[in-house]
């Protein structure tokens, strides 16, 4: 038995089964991959432990809800400046419900490499990076 909490979309962006989902449409949810992330309260330094990175780094609160994303080259600035003062707000998110031929499509169109994917609720799944997708 499953709780339907926050209806039907929340459902399926879940991954529960629902009647009648047409199996051959790839989501997804199954291109997901951890993405690097740090607390609201880190700082530049904190990222530089995190090695070489290629995509942004999501910065997250306690409930690893998406504030904001910090470009790898905050790697550059001193140490101590706070992650909040370098970080992008609200980044561009999809959810994990979506077809993959659609967001490659709309990376694609929007000339990005990669997304982060996140619930109705905004809570961190990952990112999707484009050359993973294989459309």
């Amino acid at each position: 038995m499953f709780d339907l909490v926050g209806g039907r979309a929340a459902w399926i962006v879940e991954g529960l089964p629902t009647e009648g989902q047409i199996g051959d449409r790839r989501r997804i949810r199954d291109y997901v991959a951890p993405a690097p992330s740090v607390p609201i309260d880190a700082t530049a330094g904190d990222i530089v432990t995190l090695g070489e990175l290629r995509f942004p780094v999501a910065v997250v609160d306690a409930e690893h809800v998406l504030l904001g994303a910090v470009a790898p080259v905050a790697a550059t600035v001193p140490a101590d400046t706070p992650v909040e003062r370098l970080m992008i707000s609200a980044p561009g998110t999809i959810r994990p419900d979506l077809r993959v031929e659609e967001v490659a499509k709309r990376l694609s169109d929007d000339q990005l490499d990669h997304v982060f994917v996140t619930t109705t609720s905004g809570r961190l799944l990952g990112i999707v990076v484009t050359e993973d997708l294989h459309v």
